[in-house]
């Protein structure tokens, strides 16, 4: 049986289904980074209006797509999240986010994000929502944002805040900012009660938590941090343009500039690949093999030097210390051997995907191998 058909037989065991776009399917296997996330940033998505931080609907598209043809994969803001709590991503993960709540990302952006099966996260200004076509750029109504949050699995908010997305005659942005005559506890009040505002009147337009913001003009201070935090926030970004490390602070998520009009697609990639943070010596994630088979459905058994993995109504037999599997009779390259460690026979998880023939997660809180949840129309 051919490997899409069993292929097809595994993903119905584990009850999954994937959707691949014809792109997607035809990726890169280069790998420029692991276990880091590029986390880009965009604002206005418009064929018309011009500004530093507006980009061509053909831009916007012409960027993704290249970096889908180029091996980078588009992950979830949950998968973000999972990642953070030490949870594996595939390498060259890239997460899209978006500030300001405009309508633009319904019109403009939604309609590339859905024809592609990208994941993004857009930060709502919430004090628009009473009014949307009233903001200087209109913004997304509240039957806009429901109707894409519950139409796809990969499109999220968070907050932007609820109206202190401006500055103080002073200057200073009204996250930090003191007004004039304003004391430490009235500051405190503000900032916890707009952040509080913010996250309930996104409530009821999602399901998932909202736990997330974008600090406006990517401007915070540890008091004003500490505050948002106090109010239900577990996860903040910046316009700090470097990688997202699980070890970075996750109230100071850094995020990189994708969204003005001369960042072109090979611009962005470059832009990404200088920001890699270093990873001497790391070593490839590797699980056990019978557990994982298990876990996705399948079974393995080992005896003597020889694993024998079935997964749907596929065969595999690998040999301890070999860098070659066969499947019927054909043999697949590996890129690190099968070992045995520690009374287990244990393959890389990347080696494991690759067998597969589709992306797998590994959760170290509760030792599970799982197949990564494909981007999906509902």
């Amino acid at each position: 049986m051919s490997k899409r058909i069993g292929i097809t037989i595994l993903l119905s065991l584990i009850g999954l289904t994937l959707l691949l776009t014809p792109l997607q399917a035809k990726r890169s296997q280069d790998i420029y980074y692991q276990d880091q996330v590029a986390v880009l940033m965009y604002h206005h998505i418009h064929d018309t209006d011009t500004s530093s931080s507006t980009i061509t609907s053909k831009l916007f598209q012409d960027q993704l797509q290249f970096l889908l043809s180029k091996g980078y994969h588009f992950i979830s803001l949950n998968e973000f999240k999972q990642y953070l709590a030490g949870a594996t991503v595939p390498a060259n993960a890239v997460l899209v986010t978006f500030d300001d709540g405009y309508q633009s990302f319904y019109t403009g952006a939604y309609p590339i994000l859905k024809s592609l099966r990208v994941p993004a996260v857009n930060f709502v200004i919430t004090t628009d929502l009473a009014n949307p076509m009233g903001s200087y750029i209109p913004s997304m109504s509240k039957d806009q944002i429901r109707e894409m949050t519950h139409a796809t699995n990969f499109i999220d908010i968070g907050c932007h805040t609820d109206n202190l997305h401006h500055k103080l005659p002073n200057g200073q942005a009204a996250l930090v900012g003191r007004l004039d005559g304003e004391g430490g506890d009235a500051y405190k009040q503000r900032v916890l009660k707009d952040t509080q505002a913010c996250v309930g009147k996104l409530a009821g337009l999602t399901d998932a938590p909202l736990d997330v913001m974008a600090y406006p003009y990517g401007i915070t201070s540890p008091e004003a941090t500490e505050l948002i935090q106090q109010a239900g926030i577990r996860y903040a970004f910046t316009i700090s343009p470097e990688m997202a490390t699980r070890s970075a602070d996750h109230l100071l998520i850094p995020r990189i500039n994708a969204g003005s009009p001369g960042i072109t697609p090979e611009l962005l990639d470059r832009s990404i690949q200088r920001r890699v943070r270093a990873q001497p010596g790391s070593a490839p994630l590797r699980v056990d093999a019978a557990a994982a088979a298990a876990q996705l459905g399948g079974s393995a058994s080992a005896e003597g030097g020889v694993l024998r993995l079935r997964l749907g109504q596929e065969a595999f037999t690998l040999q301890v210390n070999a860098t070659t599997a066969t499947r019927g009779s054909s043999r697949v390259k590996l890129r690190q051997p099968v070992l045995r460690e520690h009374g287990q026979v244990t393959i890389a998880l990347d080696d494991l995907s690759a067998l597969i023939g589709q992306p797998l997660v590994y959760t170290p809180a509760t030792g599970t191998v799982a197949v990564r949840v494909a981007p999906s129309v509902k």
